[in-house]
């Protein structure tokens, strides 16, 4: 067992830490693999255009994507641990195969075999960190699985331009994602607490219809999955041509403003979690989404490069409030026996979201700057409001 310092009002398994450490690995590889290595590869040692790293992008998130619903039933059938191995094991194959690649096709074909594995990640990652923690903590615990996320996803394309950029290598390039995530290989093989062995046993004896019957208690908070994510989808594309066509800050004042951001949410992510399992959900779920909005409006609206800072901060103090609050808001509503499962249906229309979220976006830019970002703080309003009047479920028992 470990103690995770004074944000920890408890001990931590020490698997729990191996799962966190698991999923940074994996996003660690992926981020920089999608942000640095692929667009470099397929333009320089390939030859191709650029055409082919969006197809390779799209084919691998649409695999993630299709697959997290199966990843969770097989988290369900096999264990987590069990679905966290197959999937990395996956992923380290993909890599491998992709370093050998000398034609488009296989690429993309090495790329959606990756997106497979990838989806194994969240489902996994989500019930074992689950099954391992006090329903009263939960929100805390789901704070680091966030910050790990958060920090592996933030160092891969940093990391993977130094290496490409400065030492020019992009074998290199490749063989340092083949470690971080053979690491991760190893890491999730030797997790050793038996409950991320368990196998529920209802669900083996469930009839094919029974797992999606399961969704209609739940059906009043699917759409708003789907809408959460979208938002997200809509703005990520816009982020670029906004601060250099409409604000006009140069690189290094967008790249502060998108770290400083960032490493405020990462660092704020534990806090708030904290904090929502110690005043409850509903707080932090509301006051996230309406701050979340505001700061929308303020983004898009505001002119100035300090005021803009200050938006930026805000809003990563609001993605720090709703991310652990919404995920032990959702483990308070899934049964034990079908834990994986549901959550692989969540993540999938939560890719939805996010794979509308982009085509909605761009399109309203267009038309105006400020519609993209109006709709998204509507839409995060709207949100707010719903889970205000929504009532908040009681702690599940481990």
């Amino acid at each position: 067992m470990l103690r995770l310092s004074r944000w920890f009002p408890y001990r931590v398994r020490s698997s729990q830490w191996g799962l966190i450490g698991v999923l940074g690995a994996t996003e660690f590889s992926r981020s920089a693999l999608i942000v640095s290595l692929l667009p470099a590869y397929v333009t320089g040692p390939l030859g191709a255009s650029l055409t082919l790293v969006g197809l390779a992008v799209s084919v691998h998130y649409l695999m993630d994507t299709a697959f997290r619903s199966p990843a969770g039933w097989f988290v369900d059938r096999a264990g987590p641990q069990a679905t966290l191995v197959i999937g990395v094991a996956l992923e380290v194959a993909s890599l491998v195969l992709a370093l050998h690649a000398r034609k488009a096709g296989w690429l993309i074909l090495f790329m959606g075999m990756m997106g497979v594995g990838t989806a194994a990640h969240w489902p996994a990652v989500v019930t074992g960190t689950n099954r391992l923690t006090d329903p009263a903590h939960r929100g805390t615990v789901m704070g680091a699985v966030f910050a790990g996320w958060l920090v592996g996803s933030g160092l891969g394309p940093v990391v993977i331009n130094f290496v490409v950029g400065t030492l020019g290598s992009d074998r290199l390039a490749f063989w340092v994602l083949i470690a971080a995530d053979l690491a991760a290989f190893l890491a999730s093989w030797t997790l050793t607490d038996p409950m991320l062995r368990e196998i529920p046993p209802a669900p083996h004896h469930l009839p094919p219809g029974q797992g999606l019957r399961a969704l209609w208690p739940l059906r009043a908070v699917l759409p708003g999955m789907f809408v959460q994510t979208m938002v997200l989808g809509l703005l990520m594309p816009l982020l670029q041509p906004l601060t250099h066509r409409v604000l006009h800050l140069s690189q290094w004042e967008f790249a502060g403003l998108l770290l400083g951001s960032g490493a405020l949410t990462v660092l704020l992510l534990v806090p708030m979690g904290r904090l929502s399992d110690r005043m409850g959900l509903k707080l932090p779920l509301v006051g996230g989404f309406w701050l979340a909005g505001a700061s929308l409006v303020g983004l898009a609206t505001i002119r100035s490069f300090w005021p803009l800072v200050v938006v930026g901060g805000l809003l990563g103090l609001a993605y720090a409030l709703i991310l652990p609050a919404w995920n032990a808001f959702l483990a308070r509503l899934i049964p034990p026996d079908q834990e994986g499962f549901l959550w692989g249906v969540f993540m999938t229309v939560e890719g939805l979201g996010m794979t509308v979220g982009p085509v909605v976006g761009t399109h309203l830019f267009e038309a105006s700057v400020v519609a993209p970002f109006a709709l998204a703080a509507g839409v995060l309003g709207v949100m707010g409001a719903f889970y205000l009047l929504f009532p908040t479920p009681r702690p599940r028992d481990v």
